[in-house]
């Protein structure tokens, strides 16, 4: 956008921990079919990377502006820093974990010209929005008849009030920018910042619009996230939001008629949230009730009298300070928990005490001793060698637990022996969903993989697969797009871990003589180009054509035959694959990757692999037969994709990833080791590479 231009709408973006969802938020607005709009995204000083987020859009898209401030202000304050860069002529506020649905900045626009006469444009366009739940319901706004009914044409809050008794949000209105800097509208700090600038911005306007149209899905977090998942002393900034609210209204004494409705108005808001435990603790609940009689006393109108209803008999409990009454009522509607007979005998089972050195390990769902859980296991045995690891295995797979590994077998009374007394939990999957967990016992979810292929489970089961992730305490990451994802998909309170993947710490620490012992192991010296053959679909191509289009000292490994991943990756010179997560990891050892991405592969993915690949991309057969036989697989233009591949997504990936891990969640160290810049790591060499020059 041209400096000077004045765009339709301006849009603010206020970003603080907000890097799950911020993404699907810009993508909602650039995507949409009006184009005429520009995007100031806020960051709040944000811990999480978002500022990174804005800046990547603002790279991409001149319509997108970042503004970064220096401390974190909150959300009401970092509105006013968006609303000052604001060129357009209505100004639109979206938070970062909301989008909007398609087709809506068309829509708002041709309200606004529909509604425009000589008398001018409407100050607010109000539209309406649907609840969207981390489940994927959708639940439309108690008020949406409303527009139908009473939105027509051009009114006041007076003439229409029924409009200011929707939900107290600023994102479902759109702003004449004129009318906001006329009266020096501005948010003001703290929690329920919406609540003073809904009130005097529609009680403000002359001319008021109505769009009967779902523009904003409003995103309802299962956990953290929001306002109404944060419980403490920020919720009492509600009185003073209201405070706000009643002296504005009677600092001007046309607006006297309107005491009474907002005084019932902020009781029953004050209410809503006394009675989420979210919110108020049980421990501070009279507190806040006492508090809140206050608020009342201070702005009850002359004359007032309660309504005969059930809300009005709560409101009067508040006013007349009866917190016995209340809590009284609270206590007799709440339904008694009786747990299951089963769950009382386990959990009387394991009220034994925990041993602080017991950690319990499983990998690949008790199959293997493999992946992030070994090397931490093994880093374990080096960095705190008072842990005792006890690994879980299956019946079945007995066998691959090396000797001198201590191990139970699943199901047996040693395994429920050990759930009732480690500490520690480290997998790579979900525990079984029967484990009970006891306070005190910390669980490390370590993944097996950064994310392309989206994850998804049944809809009947994501309730359980939620209960399982609520155990976690930890969750670890190589990169900053594999928390995004784990954050959106696994919506819990486990604090992620962004130290890399330590099965991937020897791809970066091995040493070339390493590597030749592990080629030798598989019979292969260093004159053999040795390809491994990992796809997620096998059998899409003739494996002796593939090693005679790489010449005559070419070998193929195929992934599926050997247990031990990353001894192959180390083996391998050239990594061939399609839609397999395998490729995050063989990229730290900067070697050729090809991508076999035929229609017979294609799959359900976060990004388009082949938008942006790690080397070469065939599209059949005969192109990856065809890049071995030219080189074309190991020529720069492949390394250039190679190096982008890798500063997306081998970020955290240094070689000291099992040793953050076992300070931080066994030795309870914060300080641990930085992260090594890309730059300054060595991969393990290649011995063909090497050999060949």
């Amino acid at each position: 956008m041209a400096l000077g231009t004045v765009p339709r709408f301006s849009i603010v973006v206020p970003c603080h921990a907000s890097r799950a969802w911020l993404r699907p938020c810009l993508d909602s607005v650039l995507g949409q079919s009006f184009t005429d709009f520009e995007v100031i995204g806020v960051d709040d000083a944000d811990p999480d990377g978002s500022g990174r987020i804005l800046d990547e859009y603002a790279a991409a898209d001149a319509r997108v502006r970042a503004v970064h401030l220096d401390e974190n202000v909150g959300l009401g304050l970092a509105r006013n820093a968006g609303l000052k860069e604001c060129r357009g002529e209505y100004v639109l506020f979206l938070d970062a974990d909301d989008v909007y649905s398609p087709g809506s900045l068309e829509a708002i626009a041709g309200r606004i010209d529909a509604t425009t006469t000589h008398r001018g444009q409407p100050d607010i366009v109000l539209f309406d929005y649907e609840r969207v739940f981390w489940d994927g319901r959708v639940m439309g706004s108690q008020r949406h008849d409303a527009f139908a009914r009473e939105g027509a044409g051009v009114f006041t809050a007076a003439e229409r009030p029924i409009f200011l008794t929707f939900l107290e949000v600023v994102w479902n209105k759109a702003y004449r920018r004129q009318f906001l800097t006329r009266h020096g509208f501005a948010f003001t700090s703290g929690f329920y910042e919406d609540a003073p600038w809904t009130y005097s911005t529609m009680l403000t306007a002359e001319r008021i619009a109505t769009l009967d149209r779902v523009v904003v899905h409003y995103r309802q977090h299962r956990t953290g996230g929001n306002i109404h998942a944060t419980s403490g002393r920020r919720q009492w900034d509600i009185f003073d939001q209201y405070d706000r609210v009643h002296a504005f209204i009677q600092s001007d004494p046309e607006l006297a008629g309107w005491r009474r409705f907002t005084f019932d108005r902020s009781l029953d808001h004050i209410l809503a949230v006394l009675a989420k435990p979210e919110r108020i603790d049980t421990d501070d609940r009279a507190e806040f009730f006492h508090a809140a009689h206050a608020f009342a006393k201070r702005w009850k109108p002359e004359g007032y009298g309660a309504d005969r209803t059930a809300r009005g008999f709560k409101r009067w409990l508040l006013i007349h300070d009866d917190y016995a009454t209340y809590s009284t009522l609270k206590l007799s509607a709440r339904m008694l928990h009786v747990p299951s007979a089963g769950k009382t005998v386990g959990k009387l089972l394991r009220r034994g005490k925990l041993d602080p050195n017991l950690v319990a390990y499983a990998a690949y769902w008790f199959k293997q001793y493999a992946c992030n859980p070994r090397a931490i296991y093994e880093k374990a045995a080096e960095l705190a060698p008072h842990l005792r690891g006890v690994w879980v295995v299956d019946n079945e797979h007995v066998g691959a637990i090396p000797e001198g590994i201590e191990y139970v077998v699943s199901d047996s009374p040693a395994y429920e022996k050990l759930l009732g007394k480690a500490t520690y939990f480290v997998s790579n999957m979900n525990w079984p969903k029967n484990l009970d967990k006891r306070a005190g016992q910390i669980h490390l979810q370590t993944q097996h993989g950064t994310p392309l292929k989206t994850v998804t489970f049944p809809d009947e089961g994501k309730d359980e697969v939620m209960r399982e992730v609520d155990r976690w305490d930890f969750n670890l990451s190589s990169n900053r797009y594999s928390s995004e994802i784990w954050e959106r998909t696994y919506p819990s309170y486990f604090e992620e871990l962004e130290y890399g993947y330590p099965r991937n710490d020897c791809l970066l620490t091995a040493t070339l003589d390493e590597v030749r012992a592990i080629r030798a192991g598989f019979g292969y010296d260093d004159s053999h180009l040795v390809i491994l053959y990992a796809p997620t679909l096998p059998d899409r191509v003739d494996l002796d054509q593939l090693a005679a289009a790489a010449g005559e000292h070419a070998r193929v490994l195929v992934a599926s035959q050997h247990p031990r991943i990353e001894d192959l990756m180390l083996a391998a010179d050239v990594l061939i694959s399609d839609y397999s997560s395998i490729t995050f990891d063989y990229a730290n050892l900067d070697r050729p990757i090809l991508l076999h991405l035929d229609q017979n592969s294609r799959r359900d993915t976060y990004f388009d692999v082949a938008e942006f690949p790690p080397g070469v991309v065939a599209r059949s057969a005969e192109e990856l037969y065809a890049a071995l036989r030219n080189g074309a697989f190991a020529a720069p233009e492949a390394a250039k994709h190679r190096h982008l591949y890798r500063e997306k997504f081998c970020e955290f990936d240094d070689g000291r990833a099992a040793e953050r891990v076992v300070r931080r969640v066994f030795l309870g160290d914060t300080d641990v080791p930085a992260i090594t810049p890309l730059a300054e790591r060595s991969p393990a060499p290649s011995a063909y590479f090497v050999h060949n020059g």
